[in-house]
């Protein structure tokens, strides 16, 4: 397979990505073998409040073949600072995760079940905590896709965002707004 510049090979990366896992930036070559929160805009501090586009982690995302063909829906949670994004984001994770395991195994779902509701399964995912401090920094999105069936009956790809929330001590006014200026864009939902 040849591939383009602007290509990216996503059985093969070139360049690294970053991840957010449990509130800890790591580097890595590729797309972690487990689902999880993924870095796609990073907000530069500590320079001059700049913005870097992570886009060769997105076209391995948006690239892959159970994906490239598909339309594809974002639901982004964009907000004040501290305010529960990352957690509300964890439960529609869950409900997705469960809903994609239940169409391949029923094929048809029984939405009055609420298995996904349960108080006994832990709430994981995008990475969130207690306290005054920021947890996220810049725009995440979650690794995998979950490939749902719209209204008409057409697969389509479904992606989870989460953002950095404005109005906190290490934010500019600049940044509040660029962030959510970003989110409404990119956002199908929010």
């Amino acid at each position: 397979m040849e591939l383009d510049h602007h290509q990216v090979d996503p059985l093969h990366p070139s360049d690294d990505v970053l991840i957010q896992n449990s509130g800890q930036v790591e580097e890595i070559h590729s797309l972690p073998a487990t689902p999880q929160a993924v870095r796609i805009v990073e907000v530069v501090e500590e320079v001059d409040h700049s913005f870097e586009l992570n886009t060769e982690l997105l076209e391995q995302i948006l690239l892959n073949p159970k994906v490239a063909d598909k339309k594809v829906a974002v639901i982004g949670v964009a907000g004040a600072y501290r305010k529960g994004k990352s957690f509300l984001l964890n439960f529609f994770l869950r409900y997705l995760t469960w809903r994609s395991k239940a169409d391949k195994v029923m094929g048809e779902i029984d939405l009055e079940n609420s298995q996904w509701m349960s108080p006994n399964s832990p709430l994981s995912g995008f990475s969130w905590r207690g306290g005054s401090e920021r947890d996220t920094n810049g725009i995440l999105i979650w690794s995998e896709p979950f490939l749902m069936k719209d209204k008409n009956g057409e697969e389509i790809a479904v992606l989870l965002m989460d953002t950095q929330g404005a109005f906190d001590s290490q934010s500019t006014v600049k940044d509040c707004a660029t962030i959510f200026a970003l989110s409404t864009m990119i956002s199908s939902v929010q």
